[in-house]
């Protein structure tokens, strides 16, 4: 029996927006019993400000575990076009790293980033992600170079699959021929946020028929320490991981702590190939 490890997922911070004690909270439960690693599934600032990402910077730093971040939509400036368009992670490169797909492993987990961020395009909506095809095959190509038996888990800011009481909620472009792709390349996990609702989701796919084969879980984060939200309290995830397995347990704010939350009501548990 592997020793279990431990991933805690959080997501859109969004300094410029946040309750201060709620953010010490968290810092406070996070470093009580610090994780394998932290994942933080974009969305850091609210509106891609310096004094913005300094504040996240300072958060981040706070934190006793090893980070993994990837940038979500407002991470890129909307109030100066140029750089919007022409250097549209300056800042992320300056504040928080030079990597926005970054890698985390050990000897039982992977964890890569995918950066689905868009600078722009021919409609208003920019909010919304897509998966590159030139980042997937870079991710692909690198689930491919990792060893065998490895859980892997790919982390990203815009949603893959839809919460089942808003079936028509916008997702990453892309997003279905990627779940394939990379659910084929063996990846068990996707963790994701923008929404700021928190949800569990099953893929089984065209990919897996055989109902023997393990499944691939969507898992979506609410917002951690911001006050933009959507009907539902601040919330992150505690991810565990053991012998080829994960269990979800969501945590909430009940405006005096961080709590554990009733598991999702379908499968929080998966088997990946041994």
């Amino acid at each position: 029996m592997s020793l279990p490890r431990r991933i805690d997922h959080i997501s859109d911070l969004h300094f410029g927006r946040v309750d201060e004690r709620v953010a010490g909270a968290l810092i406070e439960t996070l470093n009580a019993e610090p994780a394998d690693l932290v994942v933080i599934s974009g969305d850091l600032t609210m509106r891609a400000r310096s004094r913005e990402y300094k504040a996240a910077r300072r958060f981040m730093e706070a934190l006793r575990a090893p980070l993994l971040v990837v940038p979500g939509n407002h991470d890129i400036t909307n109030y100066w076009p140029w750089e919007r368009f022409l250097d549209p992670f300056g800042r992320w490169r300056r504040f928080i790293g030079g990597e926005t797909e970054p890698v985390w492993r050990d000897d039982h987990v992977a964890v890569i980033g995918l950066n689905t961020v868009v600078r722009g395009g021919l409609n208003l909506s920019w909010e919304g992600g897509r998966v590159k095809r030139h980042r997937l095959k870079r991710l692909l190509n690198r689930l491919e170079e990792l060893p065998p038996g490895l859980f892997r888990i790919v982390v990203a800011h815009h949603p893959f699959l839809a919460p089942e009481d808003a079936p028509d909620t916008p997702l990453a472009r892309r997003a279905a021929p990627a779940l394939e792709a990379l659910q084929r390349a063996g990846v068990r996990l996707i963790l994701s946020g923008h929404l700021h609702r928190g949800y569990v989701r099953l893929h089984r796919g065209a990919a897996a028929p055989d109902t023997r084969k393990p499944e691939l879980l969507v898992v979506q984060a609410g917002s951690a320490i911001s006050t933009r939200l959507r009907g539902e309290p601040n919330a992150y995830n505690r991810i565990v991981i053991q012998d080829h397995a994960a269990r979800i347990e969501p945590r909430r704010w009940n405006g005096e702590a961080w709590i554990s939350a009733p598991a999702p009501a379908w499968p929080t548990t998966m088997l990946a190939e041994g």
